[in-house]
């Protein structure tokens, strides 16, 4: 019996690592096509209102080509971690601008599905 519990627990949470990896994938896509709209529709309500100039900055920089590299999701409950390096290039005021970095970024399940919560 034990050996099931510890079997369904880890299905859940490959399931919590599928959805959370979609998160990430329609985020990169958001940031290649300019899409403020899908963006700020990852983003947790609260984090939304805390926020208000996410959207606006991805309106004003348009399409950004953004790569993550070496990604590594940490799941705890409700609350997710992503850590890892990122390349990204943008049209800042008509300046082509080529960014490497560190990122962590947080997200929590709500009720429609995971957010981003935290990290941008």
């Amino acid at each position: 019996m034990p050996a099931l519990l510890l079997l369904l627990s880890l299905t859940g949470c490959g399931g919590d690592r599928r959805a959370v990896e979609e998160v990430l994938r329609l985020r990169e896509e958001a940031l290649s096509r300019g899409d403020a709209a899908l963006y700020a529709s990852l983003l947790a309500p609260a984090y939304r209102q805390a926020r208000p100039d996410l959207e606006q900055n991805l309106l004003i920089s348009g399409p950004v080509g953004y790569r993550s590299l070496d990604r590594r999701i940490r799941l705890d409950g409700t609350t997710a971690e992503v850590a890892g390096r990122y390349v990204m290039k943008a049209n800042v005021k008509g300046r082509v601008l080529e960014l490497t970095g560190q990122e962590t970024i947080v997200l929590h399940r709500e009720k429609d599905g995971w957010k981003i919560a935290g990290g941008l």
